[in-house]
């Protein structure tokens, strides 16, 4: 009998021993992990207090839980939100994703800090070996500004993707769609004529020296990076563009230069006019961008 009550202790005990010795190293591994995380935040963002930065969400997965993130690139764009929140498993370190931003805003090359307003907005971040491997941004809705002098652009669905190529990862490739868009703030040119909500814009194309690009535009100038543009689609007011290809980059004194030539056409009552389909060139120089003609609005600097 005390054999047996030995036996039976001893095959309780051994299988516990173990579970408990299983649990306290993932507990290692979890807190480790956990201050390493906090680490690569505080060297990305040095003018960010540490205390700022948390992770929690032991033992499922980790939480990045920022408060007061302002981001700012060297290309010229500013995001900042009072509360930040990404996600991550602890078995896949190399995907985050979005969980929450409040109070966010966002700032774009030569423009002012506007605050943004998203419905159904999901974000993720795949990296590799420390760089960008995917970033895709999503939403069904997204709004940046109030109605001031300052400008609201309104958009409705739209997705926003960059993907490293696997055998160049310095090589990007980059994917732009958006419906719906309005710029209020559109100066003259040919937003008199077209109005100023466009139906569709869709640009699609690889990136040379992309990863470049992702830390300053100015680098990436003095790299002689480009964006070929394999696919661009316009749908603005009557105007109808299509099969789109053309080549942007920045020049040494910071501004946007390239081309973009496609099939062009009139829709006045949402049906093409063959006799005013023709091909149509955009053109970005000096600082202007010219469709049909027409002197549209200032193209932003890259970089000053």
């Amino acid at each position: 009998m005390s054999k047996t009550r030995s036996g039976s202790l001893g095959g309780l005990i051994i299988p516990l021993a173990l579970g408990g010795l299983v649990l306290a190293g993932y507990y290692v591994y979890w807190t480790q992990t956990a201050q390493r995380i906090q680490m690569y935040v505080a060297q990305a963002l040095p003018a960010l207090p540490q205390e700022n930065v948390k992770v929690t969400g032991f033992p499922y997965r980790f939480e990045a839980r920022i408060t007061g993130l302002r981001v700012q690139t060297g290309t010229g764009f500013v995001f900042e939100a009072s509360r930040f929140v990404a996600a991550a498993s602890p078995f896949n370190l190399n995907l985050w994703a979005l969980e929450g931003a409040l109070e966010p805003k966002l700032k774009l090359p030569g423009g002012p800090m506007r605050p943004l307003k998203a419905t159904d907005l999901k974000a993720s971040l795949r990296l590799k070996e420390g760089q960008l491997a995917r970033f895709s941004v999503t939403f069904q809705g997204l709004q940046a500004g109030t109605a001031d002098p300052s400008g609201l652009w309104r958009t409705g669905a739209g997705a926003l993707h960059l993907i490293a190529d696997p055998k160049d990862t310095s090589r990007l490739a980059f994917a732009l769609d958006l419906s719906a868009l309005e710029l209020s703030a559109l100066p003259e040119g040919p937003a008199a004529i077209l109005g100023n909500k466009i139906d569709h814009v869709r640009f699609t194309g690889p990136i040379s020296q992309g990863q470049t690009l992702l830390r300053s535009t100015k680098a990436w100038a003095q790299a002689q990076g480009e964006f070929t543009i394999m696919a661009a689609q316009i749908a603005w007011g009557p105007l109808s563009f299509d099969a789109g290809t053309g080549r942007l980059k920045v020049t040494p004194e910071g501004q946007w230069q390239g081309e973009i030539r496609g099939q062009g056409a009139l829709k006045p009552n949402g049906m093409a006019i063959a006799a005013l389909s023709a091909p149509i060139e955009i053109s970005i120089e000096n600082g202007q961008a010219r469709l049909l003609g027409f002197s549209a609005a200032r193209v932003p600097r890259a970089y000053d």
